[in-house]
């Protein structure tokens, strides 16, 4: 803020130059003014090529979908919740409006009261190197440089060494996605389902749909504990492979250093279990989905799709 001058807070819109951030440091405040509310805004984190590495925009869930939410949690809540933050809402205000950065990339994805142990990291730390801050706002576009230092108080660590752990975390976090993405398709293929039940008694319907149902919760349960309800639950109900993923990549965000000796053969192993377990939904989906869709289409109601909307 100590850049702020007439010119700046006269002008329609300003990015400021954050300062130089320190990797395993506090962060990074990320300042701009907008001389009135934006309707639309985008705040995004690019490396030196371009890349996305960090996206923010508002929260335009209505008022009673985000109570809902904070009262259902989810990925939250330390040891036993998971990575112990909310999601980071850019704000729409005029004015002078600021985000602090913690240096991590895009979080993996997560879906409404999910649970996880011993996840502490949601996401990998960037690198030292020189990024981009992007502001979009209403169509207007605005960019800022900002560096990442390496912390001078460890010497042991070359910038190699991190460049190592960010490649192997990112590695890891993508995988998250993949468990994460498909619970994410099987509780929406089933939120669809039951709107269709409800619409029809027709009993071939109802025999492929409770055959889908089935087979698509087997493959969910071998992904994500479903029983977990409480953040101490896992401590009864083993944990599946999209936390042990995720718990992989929080083993090699603590501290600054290269991944250990086994932690590539640790995610080889989780990323095999979790293919076969991708392998088995696609088969679901290409037989049961398409048998349930075959009765939809029969009797005129909308198909059942995974990457619709619930």
């Amino acid at each position: 803020m100590r850049q702020a001058t007439p010119e700046h807070l006269g002008a329609d819109a300003w990015l400021f130059t954050p300062p130089r951030a320190v990797r395993s440091g506090p962060g990074v405040t990320i300042s701009w003014w907008l001389k009135t509310k934006p309707r639309t805004a985008r705040l995004e984190i690019l490396d030196s090529t371009g890349v996305v590495l960090r996206v923010w925009e508002p929260d335009t869930t209505p008022p009673e979908r985000q109570q809902a939410a904070r009262q259902a949690g989810g990925a939250e809540g330390g040891e036993g919740g998971g990575p112990g933050t909310r999601t980071q809402w850019l704000p729409l205000a005029a004015g002078v409006s600021q985000l602090p950065w913690n240096l991590r990339t895009q979080p993996f994805v997560t879906f409404p009261g999910m649970i996880m142990w011993g996840v502490r990291s949601n996401a990998p730390a960037a690198p030292p190197g020189r990024y981009t801050v992007r502001l979009n706002a209403d169509g207007r576009t605005l960019t800022a440089p900002i560096v990442v230092e390496h912390n001078p108080w460890i010497a042991d660590v070359t910038d190699a060494d991190l460049q190592a752990q960010y490649a192997f975390s990112r590695q890891v976090r993508d995988r998250v996605n993949d468990a994460n993405a498909a619970v994410i398709e099987i509780r929406r293929v089933r939120s669809q389902l039951e709107d269709r039940l409800k619409q029809s008694t027709d009993a071939r319907l109802r025999a492929a749909a409770d055959t889908l149902l089935a087979n698509a919760r087997a493959v969910e349960e071998r992904i994500y504990q479903v029983r977990n309800q409480s953040n101490q639950d896992p401590l009864n109900f083993p944990i599946k492979v999209n936390n042990r993923l995720a718990n992989l990549m929080s083993m090699a965000e603590r501290g600054d250093g290269p991944p250990t000796s086994n932690m590539p053969e640790l995610f080889r192993i989780l990323s095999e279990e979790l293919q076969g377990d991708l392998d088995r939904l696609t088969q679901v989906w290409s037989r049961d989905l398409a048998a349930v869709n075959a009765e939809l289409a029969r009797l005129a109601l909308p198909k059942v799709d995974p990457k619709g909307l619930p």
